[in-house]
């Protein structure tokens, strides 16, 4: 089943064609699409078999999980619990979530992405602006965010870490790649750069592949690299 709205916003409540009320959550078959907005408004998760998306935004006052894709035109906002999706979750603008966010494939936002728990994909995490997690931060692939990256526990992904601003770690980074930080990095314990299984790491300084054992940033302020080289481009600033 494909469930539809037309250019007014879709409201999903308890009275909603096909929703079924399961021990922990609603479970609706099929799809979800609205050409305007998604507000859900229920005392449990959403689960939907499908995928879910709007022209605009999606907004939950519960968590909200899809056996497919989550998309939107604008927010996605989970204001109570999880965002969770088997495919991708993608936003025009901002991925918030109380708790934790979830994708087997990528999580892309325009604006920032949010989560109140773990940021967690099988490929790519990508956003605009700022990418913040209350735990950690985790992914098969890279992390890439316009401004900075800050994590209570870790941050860890299979290739390279890039942020427009600072990186912050509670715990530690670990990257298969090389980490850009064009702000400050500051961890709490250790960082490791280049530690990649899947292909030969050169450590010829003249090869463009020697970039991928290294740690760029302005200034380590916080933290012991275990592994990898760093390179601080602004030697002015004092140890924090």
């Amino acid at each position: 089943m494909q469930t539809k709205g037309i250019n007014r916003n879709l409201i999903i409540d308890e009275s909603y064609p096909g929703l079924v009320k399961q021990e922990g959550e609603y479970k609706l078959e099929g799809n979800l699409q609205s050409e305007a907005s998604i507000e859900i408004q229920l005392d449990k998760k959403l689960f939907v078999t499908g995928y879910i998306q709007a022209d605009r935004s999606i907004k939950s006052n519960k968590g909200i999980k899809a056996g497919r894709h989550i998309k939107a035109g604008g927010n996605i906002i989970a204001t109570e619990g999880d965002i969770e999706s088997a495919e991708s979750i993608t936003a025009i603008m901002d991925i918030i979530a109380e708790g934790n966010i979830k994708a087997n494939y990528c999580i892309d936002a325009g604006g920032e992405i949010k989560a109140g728990k773990t940021i967690k994909a099988g490929w790519d995490i990508r956003a605009g602006t700022d990418i913040e997690a209350g735990f950690g931060i985790e992914t098969g692939e890279g992390i890439r965010a316009g401004k900075s990256i800050k994590a209570k526990n870790d941050i860890k992904a299979e290739k390279r870490i890039e942020a427009g601003a600072d990186i912050e770690a509670g715990w530690g980074i670990r990257a298969g790649l090389a980490i850009l930080c064009r702000g400050n990095l500051k961890v709490g314990y250790n960082i490791y750069a280049g530690i990649c299984t899947w292909k030969e790491m050169n450590i010829d300084s003249a090869l463009v592949d020697a970039n991928d054992k290294r740690i760029f940033c302005q200034k380590l302020g916080r933290g012991t690299v275990m592994y990898g080289e760093l390179v601080e481009t602004d030697k002015s600033n004092g140890q924090n």
